[in-house]
């Protein structure tokens, strides 16, 4: 049996954009009491991506969130993988999601966002709609060049340091992205509770899916 998680996406009303029903990713393999979802599925306790869109077989996801750094990626092959059941794919989880130390060492071995940016901008120019994970207000400008269809703001794991990020301070970094964004949609990280402020949608909490 194949599980994933599916993390539903919530579109503000009255926006005309169609958004995917939810992001599909490869399982994030801890309760959320221990870790929060969007840390642990950092954690390399998955295969890459090619496998990921190899595995997913009748799941057929709208849309699809992959980590992008993998060296061993072939673009093209992983936009064909992907075009077979979906349309939307994102670079979630994203390495930008580290903290700044760690980036840095993942930078003098091109295992960086500029490279998950270059591999989404061929998945873009194959065809499929992308979205682009963004966790600090320097990777906006990057992010932007290739020409993503919204960006998702992802607090960075420091920001997780005592489990979960107020809705302030997602609210605030939605904010900082957004000035630099042209007006691009965000998504940003909610509860099922929470307002959007502003938003164009919502990610939600994960529910495990298995085939």
């Amino acid at each position: 049996m194949r599980s994933f998680s599916k993390w539903p996406l919530r579109s503000t009303e009255g926006r005309a954009r169609k958004w995917p029903d939810g992001l599909v990713t490869a399982r994030v393999g801890l309760s959320t009491t221990n870790m929060p979802a969007v840390v642990a599925l950092l954690l390399p306790n998955s295969s890459g991506a090619q496998d990921i869109a190899a595995q997913i077989g009748d799941v057929r996801p709208s849309g699809l969130g992959m980590f992008l750094a993998d060296p061993n990626i072939v673009p093209a092959r992983l936009a064909r993988q992907i075009a077979r059941g979906s349309e939307w794919v994102c670079n979630f989880p994203s390495v930008g999601q580290h903290e700044q130390e760690f980036r840095r060492y993942l930078a003098e071995v091109d295992l960086d966002h500029a490279r998950e940016m270059r591999v989404l901008s061929g998945l873009g120019e194959a065809g499929l709609s992308i979205i682009a994970t963004v966790s600090a207000e320097r990777d906006v400008a990057e992010a932007l060049s290739v020409r993503p269809a919204a960006l998702l703001v992802v607090p960075p794991v420091p920001e997780f340091r005592n489990g979960s990020v107020g809705l302030e301070r997602r609210i605030a970094l939605e904010r900082a992205v957004a000035a630099q964004a042209d007006g691009l949609p965000l998504i940003g990280l909610r509860a099922r509770n929470e307002a959007q402020h502003g938003l164009a949608a919502s990610l939600l909490p994960p529910v495990e899916i298995s085939r």
